[in-house]
């Protein structure tokens, strides 16, 4: 199949997470591609759960700004024939950047980081269940059981397939504990491109999914019973072709610069959770004894602290260039805007830097058994336990909010609309999130 002959969904990731598209067919493709396709400024002030426009982002139907498709992103849709996706930016009708586009955002991160010396290393690693046409999870099985793995083979494999297809190599699958829960971590990717992964992956095991007659869920907790769903966000430095995190003669081989990046992210985490674990449902998930990454604190494998620094670069027959070093976020979900998401990690982890802060000394056991008392003595707080706490954590941050931009009041503002509509529609929580994401 050629793009000539295909209809090509032209998308974008909004406030709310939710990734939108509008379709050119071939014969207006030429178009499409030159000038960009139309949206309505009002399309980033829409919460997840209608398409009704919230006043306070300023925002409203009068405006437009156009899509511009990098072709860089264009991916073929195995799921859906003679189809294909790109991503884009959005811009004002000058061809300037408009203020509330979260990929605009990213890249200006990302060009940041560049200021500093830095490229920037990242992959999303996802777990999502599988669902029945009736509702019912996929299998019932528990951790990594061979049963889950017989019950969702075709789906899976044919997921796989279709990621490595699209040029998101897969790393490693298994079910995870939940019903019917699933989790696959691709290879890295450098710059924006990590988030258009993140955006390419979704869709593929979203297509797939329906392909089989099934239903996938993104969402934090789709199921309040069983685990949630994180999303991971792995990351390093890069300078010269060499992982600036890696250092072999420092303490568990980490550099000052990883050192002070992760003393960044817990100086931010609190507002940095609106970024990262943005939904109403995130907060099911955040919990104590989940491994959620549920306390502020970071831990060389520690899967209950925010910041997990994985210890693959301190296997005996790594590689000596420590091209593994990294850390992950595992406060993080997938309903979070990658572009937003990852654009917030590396405000906050290039604020270290620049500040040349200290983190405190890394936990080797589980925040969670520790008494409060042991807690406060360390330092360890409990992060925000829902989402309207998060918000105002975000708004008093003047690191994130400078960052953000004009992002800030669209975003806030849309995320903060979603607060108060659960909170007055509490029996619609889960199903809308199990399904929008």
């Amino acid at each position: 199949m050629s793009i000539l002959e295909s209809l090509t969904r032209f998308c974008w990731v909004d406030n709310g997470g939710i990734t939108r598209a509008k379709a050119a067919w071939h014969s207006n493709l030429a178009g499409a591609l030159r000038f960009g396709v139309g949206l309505s400024m009002a399309q980033q002030a829409i919460p997840m759960m209608s398409d009704t426009l919230v006043a306070e982002t300023g925002l409203s139907p009068v405006g437009e700004v156009r899509l511009h498709a990098d072709l860089e992103t264009l991916t073929k849709l195995p799921f859906a024939p003679h189809s294909s996706m790109v991503l884009g930016d959005m811009r004002l009708l000058s061809g300037e950047a408009w203020g509330h586009c979260p990929r605009s955002f990213l890249k200006n991160q990302v060009q940041a980081a560049a200021a500093l010396g830095f490229e920037v290393c990242a992959s999303f690693e996802n777990e999502f269940f599988l669902f029945n046409a009736d509702d019912t999870p996929l299998d019932s099985s528990n951790y990594a059981t061979l049963g889950a793995f017989n019950d969702a083979s075709t789906v899976i494999i044919e997921i796989l397939e279709s990621l490595e297809a699209a040029g998101l190599i897969p790393e490693m699958y298994y079910p995870e504990s939940g019903t019917g829960q699933h989790e696959i971590s691709i290879v890295p990717s450098f710059g924006v491109k990590a988030a258009d992964q993140q955006v390419i992956f979704k869709a593929i095991v979203h297509g797939v999914a329906a392909k089989h007659g099934l239903k996938a869920s993104f969402a934090a907790k789709p199921i309040l019973e069983t685990a949630g769903s994180g999303c991971h966000l792995h990351l390093s430095l890069w300078q010269s072709g060499r992982n600036a995190f890696y250092a072999p003669d420092g303490l568990e081989k980490l550099s000052r610069v990883a050192y002070q990046s992760i003393a960044g992210v817990l100086k931010h985490l609190p507002g940095l959770c609106a970024l990262t674990v943005p939904s109403v449902n995130s907060y099911r998930r955040l919990q104590p004894g989940w491994w959620a990454g549920a306390y502020n604190c970071y831990g060389l494998d520690n899967r209950e602290a925010a910041v997990r620094v994985a210890s693959s670069h301190l296997l005996h027959n790594a590689d000596s260039s420590g091209k593994s070093t990294n850390f992950e976020l595992k406060t993080c979900d997938a309903s979070a805007n990658p572009y937003i998401a990852l654009g917030g990690l590396i405000a906050v982890v290039l604020d270290g830097i620049r500040l040349q802060l200290e983190p405190p000394e890394a936990l080797n056991v589980s925040p969670s058994s520790l008494s409060p008392d042991q807690l406060a003595a360390r330092g360890i707080q409990a992060l925000p336990n829902s989402l309207e706490e998060a918000l105002q954590h975000l708004q008093q941050n003047t690191v994130l909010n400078n960052a953000l931009g004009d992002l800030a009041t669209s975003y806030v503002a849309v995320r903060q609309t979603e607060a108060t509509y659960f909170a007055a529609h509490p029996e619609e929580e889960l199903m809308r999130h199990r399904y929008v994401y």
